[in-house]
C-alpha cells in the first residue's frame, strides 16, 4: 500500500496548491480572455467549482481521505475510489480539451496522479469484480456533475474603479476632432476620461443619455458574447444607451502588455481593419465590425475579402495608411494597461465614472438587469 500512499500524497499536494491559488486570489472565476494562461482559463471557470465549493478542495480531501482510508478500509471500497478517479480524470480532462478549450498543467497532473493511483489500487487489490464498484462511483460522479450544471453559478464578472486611467495629454486620439464630448469622472468629480463621440468608434446613436465603453478583441470569445448582449441593451432601450467601441488587440505583436504565451492570432490586423472602415467611411462601420466578430475567427486575409464587399479596396488601403489608427490603438492600449492592474481579463466595460467591468454575466438577462440599475433605466 505504500506505492498507493505515496501518490495519494502527491495528489493532496497538488490539489492542495490549486487550493492556495484560489484562496490568495492568484486566480478567480472571472470569464474573459487575456488571463495569466490556461491554468487561470480552467480555475477560473464555472467547471472548477461543486455548488461554489473549489473542487480542487474535493480532490485535496479525497486524496487525504485515501490516505487514512487505506490503513483500514476494505480493498473492495480502495477499488471503488480507483473507479471514481479514473471517472473524475475522464469528466475534468474532457472538459478542459472539448469545453473550455484551455491546459492546465496542474490540473492534468492532478488527473494524471488520480490515474496512476488507480492503477495502483487495481494492482495491490485485486478484488473480485462487483457492480457496486461501477454504481457507487457513477451515482458520485452524476451528484458532481448535476451539481456543476445546475447548481450555483461563481460570479463570472469583476467591478473595480481604476484610479489610473486618466487624461494623458500626449494621447489624443480619443478627444480630438468634433462631435459631442463624454467625459468619465471619479467619485470627486474629476475627469479621470474623455472621448469625442466624432473621433471614436460608436455602436448606437450619437444623441445616447448613457454611453458605454468597451474595451475589446476582435479574436476574444467572451468580447464577442458581450458584443451580442449590448446588442440587446441597445434594442431592449432603443436610443436610451450607445457604446464606445475600442479594439484592443491581445496580441505582443502590438500590444507589449499582453502577458507571455496569450497572444490571439491575426488580433492586430482586424483591429487595424475595424479603425480603418471607422476612418473611411463610418456609416458602413457596423456592418464591418459584424464581419469581423463572426466565427471562426478571420485571417487577415479573409477579413479584408468580406470588408471589400462594403468598402471599396482603395479607399480601404489608403485609410491604413493614416496614422491615425496607429494613434488610436496606442491610446486604447495604454487605457488597456491601466485598466489591468487589478483585472487581466477582456473584455472591459467603462459604465460610468471610472467604473470598470471585467468579463461576463453569466447571462444576457443578468447584464441587462446590472446595466438597467447602473442607469436606473
Amino acid at each position: 500500500m505504500t506505492i498507493i500512499r505515496t501518490l495519494a500524497l502527491f495528489g493532496f499536494g497538488v490539489s492542495a496548491y490549486l487550493v492556495w491559488m484560489k484562496l490568495t486570489g492568484q486566480i478567480t472565476s472571472v470569464v474573459g480572455c487575456g488571463g495569466e494562461g490556461g491554468c487561470s482559463n480552467v480555475l477560473g471557470s464555472q467547471w472548477s467549482q461543486w455548488v461554489l465549493i473549489p473542487v480542487s478542495v474535493v480532490s485535496a480531501c479525497f486524496y487525504l481521505g485515501l490516505i487514512v482510508l487505506s490503513y483500514k478500509v476494505s480493498k473492495s471500497i480502495l477499488t471503488m475510489a480507483a473507479f471514481l478517479l479514473i471517472m473524475a480524470a475522464a469528466w475534468f480532462m474532457g472538459l478542459q480539451v472539448f469545453v473550455i478549450k484551455s491546459f492546465c498543467p496542474w490540473c492534468f497532473t492532478t488527473h494524471l496522479i488520480g490515474l496512476f493511483t488507480a492503477g495502483a489500487i487495481f494492482w495491490k487489490a485485486r478484488a473480485p469484480f462487483k457492480p457496486t464498484f461501477i454504481m457507487g462511483p457513477l451515482l458520485l460522479m452524476t451528484l458532481l456533475i448535476l451539481g456543476q450544471i445546475y447548481g450555483p453559478k461563481p460570479k463570472s464578472y469583476a467591478f473595480t474603479s481604476e484610479a489610473g486611467i486618466e487624461k494623458r495629454e500626449e494621447v489624443k486620439a480619443h478627444n480630438e476632432g468634433k462631435g459631442r464630448v463624454v467625459d468619465f469622472k471619479d467619485a470627486t468629480g474629476r475627469v479621470v476620461k474623455t472621448y469625442r463621440l466624432g473621433s471614436v468608434p460608436l455602436i448606437g446613436s450619437p444623441d445616447a443619455k448613457h454611453i458605454l465603453v468597451k474595451y475589446f478583441d476582435y479574436t476574444c470569445q467572451s468580447c464577442r458574447t458581450m458584443e451580442k448582449d449590448l446588442a440587446v441593451l441597445m434594442q431592449t432601450y432603443p436610443g436610451q444607451v450607445a457604446v464606445i467601441v475600442l479594439p484592443t488587440p491581445l496580441n505582443r505583436a502590438c500590444n507589449p502588455y499582453v502577458s507571455a504565451g496569450n497572444d490571439h492570432e491575426h488580433a492586430c490586423e482586424l483591429a487595424r481593419l475595424g479603425l480603418a472602415v471607422w476612418r473611411a467611411q463610418p456609416e458602413s462601420f457596423e456592418a464591418a465590425h459584424e464581419i469581423l466578430f463572426q466565427r471562426p475567427s478571420h485571417s487577415e486575409f479573409s477579413a479584408r475579402a468580406e470588408l471589400h464587399e462594403i468598402i471599396e479596396v482603395e479607399k480601404l488601403e489608403e485609410a491604413l495608411k493614416d496614422p491615425w489608427i496607429e494613434n488610436v490603438l496606442k491610446s486604447n492600449l495604454e487605457d488597456y494597461r491601466a485598466l489591468s492592474s487589478k483585472k487581466m481579463e477582456m473584455p472591459k466595460l467603462m459604465i460610468r465614472g471610472n467604473k470598470t467591468m471585467h468579463g461576463l454575466a453569466l447571462s444576457k438577462e443578468k447584464f441587462l438587469k446590472m446595466i438597467a440599475k447602473e442607469f436606473q433605466l
